[in-house]
Parts: structure tokens; C-alpha cells; sequence
């Protein structure tokens, strides 16, 4: 269905991030401006806007591929502007932006509203993620965790890059290199490798946006605590750190509870397309919904 009324539909451009942010903020979403440049990195991510007739962008919605697995978020359109099928045929743009890329299984977070315009599209809920809140201090996290498991804790250069990318690739399911060398770039947020008798058993990263820890993977609940313990020493004000726990790591929120972590579940993660293979029992922190 094409735009009507002198609407068209274009890609964005940096100019458009303030306006696309305005959006985010008057329908109460937080407001991540890592994120909103991320997904105007060619030829990995795009961004669609929809723009009247004098120019001005009355909605957005953008896609990452990562192979054969997409994310799809940032899906706003401005109050004055709803209810007239704009938000579908961003919806689809942005899907044939994932499937010309080879993206097989598109995931989402939706909220409620918007959960009917999905369900259209094929999108399907997927299981109770969490929002995990981390207290300082909580179970030992600080008590000589890392030493007393084997673990070694260190940064990640860009010499680490590839060894990073490929231990990433099989337990996220898709190839997001490109996300990971951002990070790697960040001269502010290190990004925090486990290593086991040398071996990469997990890494974290402390989100730019507040005292959030996400990518966190880890191949045991233990090296995940460890890179806990690990963000609180790099940010010695947090009195907690937050982390969202995707649905199937039951490991992982059993041990977070164990220590005393506060679990609030939601259901808002939708997809499309078969589940492809990945370990999502290693996986304790996602990004945001618009990057996975």
C-alpha cells in the first residue's frame, strides 16, 4: 500500500536523528543516540522515514541485518499522523531492506499497541524476556569471583577483533561485526573479554546510554557474574546495573536470582521466520531491540 496525501518514503540521513528522537521521546521510549547512528551504517543497517509535503519526517522505523538474522525497531510515527497505514508500509520497506540482505528470522520488541500491526506481518511472540537489576554487592559479586573460577579479565583491542567476532557469531546467530567494531572503537566503554587458560569464554560491554551492561555473553552463569563484578568496578557510583535477559537463557536467571538480582518479566520480543541455530543459554545481555 503506498503512502497517500503527498506522503513519500526515503532513507535517512543524520540530519533526521533529532527529529526521529523527538518521536521516541513524546511516546515516552528512551532515547539512545549510539543506537540512532548505528542504524544508519550502510550497507548493514538502514533507517526509512516518512515525510509530508513540507519535508517534515512524521515517522521512522529501521533494520540491522546480521546474515540471516534482522532486527527491526525504532517504529514511531507522530501522533497526527497515525491510523493511516503509515506505520505498514514502513513495516514493509523495512522487511524487503532485510530480505534483500539475506535475513531468514527478523525479531522486535513491540509494545502492546503496536503488537496488532506485527501479528499482520507474521511477527509471532516469542517467550518471556527480563529486565534483571543488578544491586551492588549482591552475592559476593565482588568477593575474588573471577580469580577463585580461572577467569582472566581484560579489555578488547582491535587486535582481539576477529577472535571476538568469531566467538560471537554461533551464540548471537548472525554476523555483527560491524555493531562489535563500534564498540571496539569506543576509547570511553572498553569492552571487557573472560578468558579461561586463554581461552574467550565471554566479554561484556557497558551501554554509553546509563548504568546498563549489553552485549553480555558468557558460557557459564559464573563468567557472566564475573563480568558483573567487573562493570561495577568500572563504574564505582552505580548502585545498580541494569541487563536484558532474553527468554531462553533459564540458567542464566536462576543464578541472577539465586545472587539476589530483581527478574521483571515481559513479553514483548515478536519474530518471523524459523529460529536459526544460535546459544542463547550463553546470552545474558542484549543490546536494545532495534540492534538484538
Amino acid at each position: 500500500m503506498p503512502l497517500s496525501d503527498g506522503l513519500r518514503l526515503r532513507r535517512a540521513d543524520a540530519a533526521d536523528l533529532r527529529r526521529i528522537a523527538e518521536m521516541r521521546e513524546a511516546v515516552g521510549w528512551s532515547v539512545h543516540h549510539w543506537v540512532l547512528r548505528a542504524i544508519l551504517e550502510p550497507p548493514h543497517a538502514r533507517c526509512l522515514v516518512a515525510v509530508d509535503l513540507r519535508g517534515r519526517v512524521i515517522g521512522a522505523g529501521s533494520g540491522i541485518s546480521s546474515g540471516r538474522l534482522g532486527f527491526i525497531g525504532n517504529m514511531v510515527v507522530d501522533s497526527e499522523h497515525r491510523r493511516r497505514g503509515i506505520g505498514a508500509v514502513i513495516l514493509r520497506a523495512v522487511i524487503e531492506f532485510l530480505e534483500a540482505r539475506g535475513t531468514t528470522r527478523m525479531e522486535l520488541y513491540a509494545t502492546a499497541d503496536g503488537r496488532p500491526l506485527y501479528a499482520r506481518h507474521g511477527f509471532e511472540l516469542t517467550g518471556m524476556s527480563a529486565l534483571v537489576r543488578v544491586q551492588r554487592g549482591i552475592g559476593g559479586i565482588h568477593d575474588g569471583i573471577g580469580s577463585t573460577a580461572g577467569i582472566m579479565l581484560t579489555d578488547a583491542g582491535q587486535e582481539a577483533a576477529e577472535e571476538l567476532f568469531a566467538y560471537d557469531a554461533p551464540r548471537f546467530g548472525g554476523d555483527r561485526g560491524g555493531l562489535l567494531r563500534i564498540m571496539l572503537d569506543d576509547p570511553h566503554r572498553p569492552l571487557s573479554v573472560a578468558r579461561r587458560d586463554g581461552e574467550m569464554v565471554g566479554y561484556g560491554w557497558i551501554r554509553p546510554d546509563g548504568e546498563r551492561v549489553g552485549p553480555l555473553l558468557a558460557d557459564t552463569p559464573d563468567i557472566a557474574v564475573a563480568l558483573i563484578g567487573e562493570a561495577f568496578d568500572r563504574l564505582p557510583s552505580a548502585k545498580t546495573l541494569t541487563l536484558n535477559l532474553p527468554p531462553d537463557n533459564r540458567a542464566g536467571s536462576e543464578r541472577l536470582a539465586q545472587l539476589g538480582a530483581e527478574l521483571e518479566p515481559w513479553d514483548g520480543r515478536m519474530a518471523r521466520g524459523p529460529q536459526i541455530p544460535r546459544r542463547d543459554k550463553t546470552i545474558y545481555g542484549n543490546v536494545v531491540g532495534a540492534l538484538g
